[in-house]
């Protein structure tokens, strides 16, 4: 057997996430039942972000091993994957995995999007985005100025969900944080770089701020106390996950072709 990697492309909408569940369809379950119709073999396909329900991807990373036939051809065998996929799911790329390639190991940098819609979005985009009923009220500046104090390695337990024993190492680094406008879409774009990130913590980076952005009376230093006294048991807003889409990932010996 030899190793493989993907770049697939989803919809995360009618997916219970990216893992695969007991008794749920998961963008991982539907990959491997897919093989398996027309290849009848089993594999286990690792990915390199756990992405939640409902939450979309561009670019997700995943490995497999498969015995594959050494005169077979890996893009027509892409292409008849993807025959067997259901809506939502496409393999961009399949190629032999560089030898020693983990996707959850060497990561240079991951590059999520998160898409806030400022008027009630086209039926054909909403589910790509989130609108919350008190938009109107964002004070975008505010907003701003709340997602920078995110950028350098700080500790995000007040961001995420800790396991029973709260042990969970939650020291992560934000590289950067770009805001970018879509006027014509009534869209806003919130690009989120970092090597990796514990869960819900996007989500929680930008609900929080958002909180804070259409409240006058919580100053943007409230981040900085979230950040410096950490504590999970937080009652500001989680942003929804239709709004989350993992873009790229870049890896520190090797990147797989993501455009």
């Amino acid at each position: 057997m030899n190793y493989y990697t993907i770049i697939i492309a989803y919809d995360g909408t009618a997916f219970h996430g990216w893992q695969i569940q007991p008794r749920d369809i998961t963008v991982c379950s539907a990959l491997q039942d897919a093989w398996f119709r027309f290849m009848r073999q089993r594999i286990t396909i690792l990915g390199a972000s756990r992405t939640d329900a409902g939450v979309h991807a561009l670019a997700q990373v995943a490995r497999f091993a498969a015995d594959i036939p050494p005169q077979a051809s890996l893009e027509l065998l892409r292409q008849a994957w993807n025959n067997h996929l259901p809506q939502g799911i496409v393999i961009r790329s399949f190629e032999q995995a560089p030898a020693g390639f983990h996707p959850c190991a060497n990561v240079l940098q991951k590059t999520y999007y998160y898409a806030l819609f400022l008027k009630k979005p086209l039926p054909m985009l909403e589910r790509f985005g989130w609108y919350p009923d008190f938009m109107p009220q964002v004070d975008f500046a505010k907003f701003e100025a709340c997602l920078q104090r995110y950028i350098g390695t700080h500790d995000f337990a007040s961001f995420c969900k800790q396991d029973k024993d709260n042990k969970k190492d939650t020291m992560r680094t934000i590289h950067s944080i770009k805001l970018r406008r879509f006027a014509r879409w009534g869209v806003v774009l919130v690009e989120i770089k970092g090597p990796s990130f514990v869960r819900f913590q996007i989500r929680r980076m930008i609900g929080y701020a958002l909180d804070i952005a259409h409240r006058p009376e919580i100053p943007v230093s409230f981040i900085d106390d979230l950040l410096n006294n950490p504590n999970p048991q937080q009652n500001l807003l989680k942003a929804d996950a239709q709004g989350l889409c993992l873009r790229r990932i870049v890896y520190k010996t090797h990147e797989p072709a993501t455009d």
